[in-house]
């Protein structure tokens, strides 16, 4: 099983002082011990450092990417031109739901690979299709 990871979660993974950090950590341990398997987008992974850059610390930024890569844990897949049209098109339609770029990018790619779970802390991605957000 394939859950698309959000911004949301890979903060409250990595920053021990988030509100959600101890509910993240222990989903996605149980999801790995289970054998589940974890994908995002170069985008959130942008979003992620940014955020973590600004608001934690450049070093925890680092730490993150670096640990990222190292683990293997995530997939991390490249949106495309074509998926980047597709994600505009969506940020076009939904003027009244206030999602970001990257929300759009992120409902693109896991609409294109028929996802319907999202380990995330956003409202966003119920707002906008029947996927289920976790935990």
């Amino acid at each position: 099983m394939k859950i698309f990871i959000d911004t949301g979660a890979l903060i409250a993974l990595t920053d021990a002082d988030d509100e959600n950090h101890k509910k993240a950590k222990t989903f996605y341990n149980t999801t790995k011990e289970k054998g589940g398997k974890f994908l995002t987008t170069n985008f959130v992974v942008c979003e992620t450092m940014n955020y973590l850059n600004t608001k934690v610390s450049h070093n925890i930024a680092i730490i993150f990417r670096e640990n990222l890569k190292k683990s293997g844990l995530i997939e991390i897949i490249n949106i495309t031109p074509l998926m980047e049209d597709s994600a505009f098109n969506i940020f076009k339609q939904y003027a009244d739901k206030n999602f970001s770029f990257t929300d759009c990018t992120s409902f693109s790619i896991m609409k294109s690979l028929k996802l319907k779970k999202a380990f995330a802390f956003d409202r966003h991605f119920e707002q906008y299709s029947d996927f289920v957000r976790l935990p």
